[in-house]
């Protein structure tokens, strides 16, 4: 700037560039612009969510500040955060300064952005995903999320995965490059999905569906509930971020297949309704229940032994239902606990109100026999979804059947196994008739 400006009109340029960065921050209540230091400025926030709000804003201001200068300029901005050192001022709360490792992997994350990038650690953007909706924020538009794996950065010993948050349309959304003081990380036994991310008011790529809320998550990626565009339905997207995890959705997929030529759409278990294998983001869509799982249902009433007798033993008889449906299909769920149980809100049951269960999550199901999965798919994949070809200890250890835990192969038995167990309090209060 200064060989295309000279010394007067650059200072001038930046001097309106700080002013529009403290007026933005002036905004921000929690805001606290601890240094600067050259052309740069460390600022501090009390939630992750407004330092990535604050950084949108300030990126799409400078965009507007181009028009109105003769050389646009430009942010690169890394955000982190972690545990800190405090250097108090002694006349009041604001911070003189902040030290510690956190505040060097910060560093390490804005050194990796290029001009007009907001770069961010992975806790950073799970929280700003989850609050920040996909547009509408003080003239921001519809916003992009995307995650660019895990980085080895100089000074830091264990890998860092680096996300992006950005304006659709702004600027193509590119990885980091690989230098002296960053590089790609690739571990020898998982392989990261990159790319797009679910957020609240995030459209599914190539559908009409906008994601509504998070609802959990696994080793296999995380789930989402959406809703509609036109239709206003609602329906439960499980997706995928890791490549080597693809293969748990393709399980589930297979057995939601066995189930339906057999049993067809059951009332008690849960049904799927589309899959996308493709490419990048993958995943399976599942119908939604109105109302939450048995686990958090006990704790909002205070423990299970509060629900009315007439209540558990519907409970109780719905899922003997679904499982004497699978089971009778030849499919073992080997994973069934309170979480995996959905019905009605803890309020509808508390007044009395119908009951109606559905049992969900068959990730790590298994068949009783290769016949059912004659033509679905090749041998190797056959022999992990054979309960007789199988001794993996994969599920909740605290409902798992005690020939799970010895390695031994899954029968319809390890299914029952958790309602005649004393596990969990809440799990036998459900099953136990006095």
């Amino acid at each position: 700037m200064k060989e295309t400006l000279g010394n007067r009109e650059e200072v001038a340029l930046i001097q309106q560039h700080n002013a529009l960065v403290r007026e933005v921050l002036s905004k921000f209540q929690d805001g606290q612009e601890i240094s600067t230091a050259g052309d740069s400025f460390f600022i501090a926030f009390n939630k992750p969510s407004e330092a990535v709000h604050f950084a949108l804003v300030v990126q799409s201001r400078l965009r507007k500040l181009k028009g109105e200068t003769k050389l646009e300029v430009q942010d690169r901005i890394g955000i982190h955060l972690g545990e800190v050192g405090i250097e108090a001022h002694a006349s009041g709360p604001k911070f003189k300064n902040l030290h510690g490792i956190q505040i060097d992997t910060c560093s390490r994350v804005m050194s990796l952005a290029e001009a007009g990038q907001i770069l961010m650690t992975r806790a950073v953007f799970d929280n700003a995903r989850q609050v920040l909706k996909g547009q509408g924020n003080e003239g921001i538009g519809r916003l992009e999320r995307l995650s660019h794996g895990p980085y080895v950065l100089k000074g830091i010993e264990e890998p860092v995965e680096i996300c992006e948050v950005s304006e659709v349309g702004t600027k193509p959304a590119a990885p980091p490059v690989t230098s002296e003081k960053a590089r790609r990380y690739i571990s020898e036994d998982t392989e990261e999905v990159l790319g797009w991310r679910p957020a609240v008011e995030e459209i599914v790529p190539g559908t009409k569906w906008v994601l509504e809320r998070k609802l959990g998550e696994g080793g296999f990626g995380e789930v989402w509930l959406g809703r509609h565009q036109t239709m206003k339905d609602r329906r439960v997207f499980k997706f995928c971020f890791r490549a080597d995890r693809v293969r748990s959705l393709k399980r589930e997929m297979t057995l939601f297949r066995v189930l339906k030529d057999r049993v067809g759409d059951h009332p008690n278990i849960v049904s799927l309704r589309d899959v996308y294998f493709d490419e990048p983001p993958f995943y399976i869509e599942m119908d939604f229940v109105d109302g939450s799982d048995l686990r958090v249902c006990c704790d909002q009433l205070g423990g299970a032994g509060n629900l009315p007798l007439e209540t558990r033993l519907e409970i109780v008889a719905q899922i003997a239902d679904a499982l004497s449906a699978a089971h009778e299909a030849g499919v073992i769920h080997r994973d069934v606990k309170p979480a995996n149980i959905l019905f009605a809100t803890a309020k509808a049951v508390s007044q009395g109100q119908g009951v109606h269960v559905k049992l969900t999550n068959f990730g790590i199901g298994q068949v009783v026999n290769a016949e059912l999965l004659a033509g679905m798919m090749r041998l190797g994949f056959t022999q992990t979804m054979l309960a007789s070809g199988s001794s993996s200890q994969t599920g909740t250890q605290m409902y798992m059947a005690p020939e799970l835990l010895a390695g031994q192969p899954a029968s319809a038995g390890s299914d029952f196994f958790p309602w005649v167990s004393c596990s969990t309090n809440s799990w036998w209060e459900i099953c136990r008739v006095p």
